[in-house]
């Protein structure tokens, strides 16, 4: 077995898949491979570009770690974990740790009712996570969510951010997702989209399998089918719904980001998000144009150099900038209306 340089890479470029992980366990598992895999995750580190985060506080990481520890019953596979975690973390810190949950319990035992849980991802990183009652799902980055078991039995997840959620059905107990704009999705399980960021104009729900139901404030606002999309925008308090392909718009879990027919204002949102950008739009009308594009590997620039293919369009990237507290600012990207000579 030899290293392909390609799945590595792509976790530094924020653009890795389960495959993508599961390849790097296994070269560090492989003693032949080892040393030449930390080798390479040194080169990627000293070359990353990412937000420079202050992180006062290490111990949800380490919760984390013990949390995931904790729910293992064989104890030499404890120990394989633990090691193989510390080994991770001295090579490649970030990209594995960062995307830190804090487990809290009177023991750090797994899974009891009271349990509380709480997943984190920071700036530049997507990361999977996986629930006490078995929900697995995405987070993309900045983006946070808190779990809980209410008195009643039914799960709640509070979200800010973005998330893709593969809900483990328990027709007794109902997992009710409650987000920025006080849309709550519930559902008994399914696998579905969020997207709600504090301070967004917008919230959006993507269903791919199963049904949700949406409410307002306790106001019961309907049901969801597979492949429907649902805007909900809070200061109009407006809703959209149309017929979309749901892959389309959970492809963003896999590294990958594609566009049918969409506004380049939403195009710029969600470009904005994957590559940790601030987009500032200084266009005109543009006649309904809309952006039908398909990226996985392409840098920030090449994707603009994509759409300013595909409309009249020019733009500029501004680096980032050292804030005053030592921290970075994201890139920022002007874009206008093409001169025509």
């Amino acid at each position: 077995m030899s290293i392909n340089r390609k799945h590595i890479e792509k976790i530094f470029k924020q653009k890795s898949s389960l495959t993508d992980q599961k390849k790097l366990e296994e070269y560090f598992n492989s003693e032949e491979l080892n040393a030449e895999t930390k080798e390479i995750l040194k080169e990627q580190w000293e070359s990353f570009e990412a937000k420079q985060t202050k992180l006062e506080n290490f111990n949800p990481i380490f919760h984390r770690i013990y949390y995931t520890i904790s729910q293992l019953d064989d104890k030499p596979q404890k120990r394989k974990v633990f090691l193989q975690i510390l080994q991770i973390a001295a090579a490649l810190f970030i990209g594995f740790l960062i995307a830190s949950a804090v487990y809290y319990s009177s023991n750090y035992k797994a899974a009891e009712p009271s349990t509380h849980v709480e997943f984190v991802s920071t700036t530049g990183f997507r990361n999977q996570f996986k629930l006490p009652d078995g929900t697995t799902g995405w987070l993309g980055q900045d983006s946070k969510i808190k779990y809980h078991l209410n008195r009643k039995g039914q799960r709640f997840v509070k979200l800010d951010g973005l998330a893709y959620f593969d809900v483990s059905r328990n027709p007794q107990r109902p997992f009710i997702v409650n987000t920025p704009s006080n849309l709550d999705v519930k559902v008994l399980g399914t696998r579905f989209n969020i997207s709600s960021y504090t301070g967004d104009e917008v919230c959006e729900v993507v269903l791919e399998k199963g049904s949700v139901s949406l409410s307002l404030e306790d106001r019961n606002l309907g049901e969801m089918n597979p492949n429907e999309r649902v805007v909900y925008h809070p200061e109009k308090n407006s809703f959209t719904k149309t017929i979309v392909n749901a892959l389309d718009y959970i492809a963003w879990k896999d590294g990958k980001l594609i566009f049918n027919d969409a506004s380049l204002e939403e195009a710029c949102f969600k470009l904005g998000k994957f590559y940790n950008a601030d987009f500032e739009l200084r266009v005109k009308e543009l006649s309904g144009q809309k952006v039908r594009l398909y990226l996985e590997d392409e840098s920030l620039e090449e994707a603009l150099r994509l759409i300013s293919m595909l409309m009249p369009l020019e733009y500029k990237i501004e680096e980032r900038k050292m804030n005053s507290d030592n921290s970075y600012s994201k890139k920022k990207v002007i874009i206008k209306n093409k001169l025509m000579n």
